[in-house]
């Protein structure tokens, strides 16, 4: 588990199926995600990967529920992915729309990253982005991850059945850079 100054991020358990719906259904939230929005069937076996995840040795993906300090509401889901062969962690986010623009997804980023280096001892961090998603870009960019590739239709997208093809950019930061970025932050982790 993690805390921000308005945050707890924790492993997903069996009573987050209402997060996971609420996220992963809705085409809004997914527009920029490779993936097709989940109905409840679907959205179950989600969940029990998600899960099960945390039982792994060692664990490899780390998938959190976010949630609000201040009213407990579930708002979102961040994840640590760990790539043991190259030391790093890629990074990512999803909140719900009513949380948009509220500094959420920087508080979360700085939170993974301050976890990936000093917890994990990982060499790196990353995230892979839509080029089109500009609340993503400002993120990272705020967080002082650099972009350091623009892959032409690298991701494949499903929509409604369909593939397709878009670009994807990847930005990153080492641990050796990070400690000037992670100053601007305190977090509290458990």
């Amino acid at each position: 588990m993690m805390e921000t100054e308005r945050l707890i991020l924790r492993p997903f358990s069996e009573e987050d199926l209402d997060l996971v719906l609420r996220l992963y259904g809705n085409r809004e939230i997914m527009r920029y995600m490779p993936y097709d929005v989940m109905d409840k069937t679907e959205a179950e076996e989600h969940l029990q990967r998600l899960i099960a995840g945390w039982q792994e040795d060692p664990v490899l993906n780390r998938e959190y529920a976010v949630i609000r300090k201040d009213s407990g509401e579930k708002i979102g889901r961040c994840h640590i992915q760990i790539d043991p062969e190259t030391d790093t962690g890629m990074l990512g986010w999803l909140l719900v729309q009513k949380e948009w623009d509220q500094g959420y997804a920087t508080e979360m980023t700085y939170a993974l990253m301050d976890y990936c280096f000093h917890e994990l001892g990982l060499h790196r961090v990353d995230a892979l982005c839509n080029p089109d998603n500009d609340r993503s870009r400002r993120v990272l960019e705020k967080c002082g991850l650099r972009l350091e590739a623009h892959y032409r239709e690298k991701c494949r997208y499903v929509r409604n059945g369909e593939a397709f093809w878009q670009d994807e950019l990847e930005y990153a930061l080492l641990k050796k850079e990070a400690e000037q970025c992670l100053g601007r932050q305190q977090y509290n982790n458990e």
